[in-house]
């Protein structure tokens, strides 16, 4: 079941819960005996079932760093909290400035925090693992005092065949954050999804494998030739034109005219935009 996301004022309302819904939200903590007044987490993971959780997700932790570490720490996003999780919501790394990391840590909100509603009632992280969507939620709209004071947006993280590998989470105190820090999530995931799609056309290349048309849908791979898919790929792994042609053993006026083909055919400018596109499956 998916839950009401009703239109109302900013530009990040089409995320948030109905009022109804939220009751039944709440219903379901008090059923599951979670304290309104609770203000730390319930599940905390010890060091060593972290850890194990941490090995279990290299890829996810590496990636998810490589974007997040360069703007967690200036700008407005200076005051922003960025939980990334498993796919059991199980913290696994917390990124954020050094003040913002031990004001979190001091509530309970800490790498080995579990983000269920069991643990922490109505929270971003429990919802968008519920719908597998982008959903934003206001302090007030938390069940437990715990975040009462917090304005959170999360967001899924898939692999490249659409299977979700973890959580992304951004937390914030500023009411006027919340629609900025919608657009900002959306930016650092779909960056994260592109780092997963290109690890794994390396690992193919490495591996002598075949390109991979199988990973495109079969409205946008019937629209390529052969030759084109296999340029295609290259472009989303970032090779020039130069590049590709000397891999492939063709002229670079060749790769220039496959390179306009397939803009043309499937409505795109560049290879992040087919990515972007791809993943809204809006390129048929």
């Amino acid at each position: 079941m998916v839950a009401p996301f009703p239109p109302e004022k900013g530009d990040y309302s089409i995320y948030l819960c109905s009022a109804s819904w939220l009751e039944a939200l709440y219903a379901r903590c008090r059923a599951a005996g979670v304290p309104s007044e609770l203000v730390k987490p319930r599940y905390i993971l010890p060091q060593t079932a972290l850890n194990s959780r941490c090995k279990a997700n290299p890829s996810l932790i590496a990636l998810a760093g490589r974007v997040i570490t360069p703007v967690c720490c200036a700008g407005p996003q200076r005051h922003y909290i960025y939980i990334l999780c498993d796919p059991e919501l199980v913290a696994l790394k917390i990124f954020a400035a050094p003040e913002v990391l031990a004001a979190a840590e001091r509530v309970g909100v800490k790498p080995g925090t579990i983000f269920t509603e069991e643990s922490c009632g109505t929270n971003a992280l429990a919802l968008a693992r519920e719908h597998q969507r982008l959903v934003a939620i206001r302090g007030e709209q938390h069940y437990c005092k715990l975040f009462k004071d917090w304005w959170c947006v999360a967001s899924p993280v898939k692999d490249p065949v659409g299977r979700t590998v973890g959580y992304l989470d951004i937390s914030m105190h500023a009411e006027k954050e919340l629609g900025l820090a919608t657009a900002h999530l959306q930016t650092l995931v779909a960056r994260i999804e592109d780092g997963f799609l290109q690890a794994e056309l390396r690992a193919r290349q490495r591996n002598g494998a075949a390109p991979a048309p199988s990973r495109l849908p079969p409205e946008v791979a019937e629209k390529l030739t052969p030759r084109e898919r296999e340029i295609l790929e290259h472009l989303i792994l970032e090779f020039t034109n130069q590049e590709i042609a000397a891999k492939l053993y063709l002229s670079l006026e060749t790769v220039k005219k496959h390179r306009r083909n397939i803009y043309r055919k499937l409505g795109v400018q560049e290879p992040r935009e087919f990515l972007r596109r791809l993943r809204n499956r809006s390129l048929y």
